[in-house]
């Protein structure tokens, strides 16, 4: 006989009242609540700035999320390293203050490396926004601070400061450029000044209100440092090599758009499709990010957690191919019609990473941080041959296609390895 009603009433039950589907569905919530809030933000800038200036807006962006990959020097890895094998509360304050005085050092090192490279940058000046970079680098520092806390929470598993961080600067903005909208959208006030410096302005806020919430620790300050820098040496910098020419390769891709285009509109088109598409990220993502403390433990991926994820990501999938055509069309206006067949070619790219995503934090948190440094230069070298290809070519549509081979190829690379370190785990069990 099968379990009756009140048996299976009482595996829910227990089901919703696991600690860790909760945490999944309290990330998966802000996640998602984080997509309507972005895009509605989106469709204001876009009419704010016009198709030029939102590029502008997309260039200063990505330029700084460039920037912050090639600054950190694996440090945020090593950091993540050493909180995933600590279950000491007092220990991961330590460790937490002391990456914080790491970040600092990092910052002055970024920013001095900024205003030098600002004066030399021909691209920077043809398109008037050496000044507004210039102003941006004092506030730079709050790059390197979110790549701290999506790096180091989810190794903690502090999943409620984890989704503040990527919720709270979202709708601030919000309703920051709402209000800007309703007051200026009809002056002739710099615009793009205006977006950027309420941008820049929400962030320096959060950040600081996270980092208050964390309540760092500088007890045996020299000692902890030591420990992070070991933990670089043999985990972080060879991650980080990887992420620098992989990850770093991908955010370089609007930066060669505005290269070798009249102006920063592609830019602008490009960042609208990829935004619409990074949603799909989120279910893999979410999912991998929530069990990576107990990834450094398992010997392989559950096979429900798995199926889960690929047929939740694929119709999520299809639902954006359906969505995304009128949606264009009814809130962006003519101007942005570009962006739907950009969406399309591009939201397959994205579906790739965030399964890859997936299983290169398992990878991840076994400590084979060498093995994600060779998928990254094999999808790094990918992604950088074609974008040098096809986007002097072909602009954003060159990009979009370039993403697509490159998530492709990273899923390729991180199910080879994958395998080969299920076959290890099972042998030495």
């Amino acid at each position: 006989m099968g379990m009756g009603i009140a048996e299976l009433k009482a595996i829910g039950l227990n089901y919703w009242q696991n600690p860790r589907v909760k945490q999944i569905m309290m990330l998966f919530s802000v996640n998602l609540a984080g997509i309507p809030v972005a895009i509605v933000t989106n469709i204001l800038l876009t009419h704010f700035l016009g198709p030029t200036h939102f590029g502008d807006y997309q260039f200063l962006d990505n330029f700084f999320n460039f920037t912050i990959l090639i600054a950190s020097f694996g440090f945020f890895q090593a950091a993540n390293r050493a909180l995933v094998l600590n279950h000491d509360k007092e220990k991961a304050r330590q460790y937490y203050g002391a990456t914080f005085v790491i970040l600092i050092a990092l910052f002055l090192v970024m920013a001095i490396a900024l205003i030098i490279y600002s004066h030399f940058d021909a691209n920077l000046k043809e398109k008037h926004l050496e000044k507004i970079l210039l102003f941006s680098i004092p506030f730079s520092w709050v790059y390197l601070s979110i790549s701290y806390f999506e790096v180091l929470f989810q190794a903690d598993n502090r999943m409620n400061l984890l989704a503040t961080s990527r919720l709270m600067p979202k709708i601030c903005l919000l309703i920051a450029i709402v209000i800007v909208y309703v007051l200026f959208v009809h002056s002739n006030i710099n615009k793009l000044w205006l977006a950027w410096a309420l941008y820049m302005c929400v962030l320096v806020t959060m950040c600081a209100y996270v980092f208050f919430s964390l309540k760092l620790s500088f007890r045996n300050l020299r000692g902890t440092i030591r420990e992070i820098w070991a933990y670089n040496k043999s985990y972080g910098f060879h991650v980080y090599v990887g992420a620098a020419f992989s990850v770093g390769v991908a955010q370089l891709t609007p930066v060669i758009i505005s290269y070798f285009g009249v102006n920063n509109s592609g830019v602008g088109f490009y960042a609208l499709a990829l935004a619409l598409a990074n949603p799909l990220q989120f279910i893999p993502n979410t999912i991998a990010t929530t069990n990576y403390k107990e990834f450094a433990s398992n010997k392989k991926i559950p096979a429900k957690l798995t199926k889960v994820t690929l047929v939740l990501t694929l119709l999520a999938l299809i639902v954006l191919w359906v969505l995304v055509p009128p949606f264009v069309k009814i809130f962006f206006g003519s101007k942005f019609e570009s962006v739907i067949y950009l969406n399309f070619v591009v939201s397959i790219g994205i579906a790739l990473y965030g399964i890859a995503d997936y299983y290169n934090r398992f990878i991840g948190a076994q400590g084979h941080g060498k093995l994600l440094r060779n998928t990254s230069f094999i999808v790094g070298s990918l992604i950088l041959v074609f974008n040098f290809i096809l986007i002097p070519r072909m602009g954003a549509n060159g990009a979009v296609i370039t993403r697509l081979l490159g998530g492709l190829t990273y899923l390729l690379c991180v199910l080879y390895y994958y395998k080969k370190i299920v076959t290890i785990n099972i042998a030495n069990q």
